[in-house]
């Protein structure tokens, strides 16, 4: 994993104009002696060291995912830049990626698992937006081309009525793209459609099968959208895309 960092930026509610005077009210003659009023605030301050820290801490168990997702995706690589919500108990309480282009569900899956699983520092003040971002490295081994355009499965999609129905319904109500990537390989399975008993057979109907996802990340533009990410996923994961030829093509585009 890179131990470069790409960004992080912590945001709180500090650095906003004072509300212009108005006119002084006439002084209390005397001093309440009830409970004090706490005002908490939409969004709070949080230690910026104590963040880095814990994302340092946290660089093993994300080397764990990487290595996780190389067992599915032997090339798997890419740089990831997460939103995190921590409450008021130094926990995440949501949180999506505002940036993949890693590639694989699961694995970004695990990677927000270990951030919602940690402990935080607490707040003050209300609860606070953390963004940091960092990547994952090849191991040396041969990369998926990236000869493909984003029409390749845009068209598809189009072409494809129940594929493009379930993804418009996983897309009610959300606002923006989705950012995808996908690994595509040759689609190896026996034919939707064999040929017909005492047809010669096809040279050429290994390509006529096309290619398939071998594994697909995404990237969300806000948390509602965040919350039918998976959805997006299932629904494609059936789509017949062109073939990439005799290796893997790795792809990104918009839903």
């Amino acid at each position: 994993m890179k131990r470069a960092i790409i960004a992080v930026l912590i945001c709180g509610c500090g650095g906003s104009a004072p509300p212009p005077k108005t006119e002084a009210a006439k002084e209390e003659t005397h001093q309440s002696s009830g409970p004090q009023l706490v005002v908490q605030q939409e969004l709070g301050s949080i230690d910026e060291r104590g963040v880095a820290s814990t994302f340092d801490k946290l660089s093993g168990s994300l080397q764990k995912c990487q290595a996780e997702g190389r067992g599915r995706v032997e090339y798997l690589a890419g740089d990831v830049k997460v939103y995190l919500r921590i409450d008021s108990n130094g926990r995440v309480k949501y949180g999506w990626f505002e940036e993949s282009s890693l590639g694989d569900r699961d694995t970004e899956r695990c990677i927000f698992d270990v951030f919602k699983n940690a402990t935080w520092p607490k707040p003050i003040g209300g609860e606070a937006e953390v963004r940091h971002g960092f990547g994952f490295d090849p191991a040396g081994e041969r990369q998926p081309t990236t000869t493909w355009g984003p029409e390749k499965v845009v068209n598809a999609v189009e072409e494809t009525k129940d594929v493009k129905k379930d993804v418009q319904k996983c897309k009610a109500g959300v606002k923006g793209d989705f950012k995808l990537t996908a690994y595509v390989v040759q689609d190896e399975s026996p034919p939707k459609h064999p040929p017909k008993k005492g047809a010669k057979p096809d040279k050429h109907e290994k390509d006529k099968h096309g290619g398939k996802f071998q594994a697909i990340g995404v990237a969300a533009p806000n948390k509602e959208a965040a919350e039918k990410v998976d959805c997006v996923v299932d629904a494609l994961k059936s789509l017949e895309l062109p073939s990439p030829g005799s290796y893997a093509v790795k792809v990104q585009f918009l839903l």
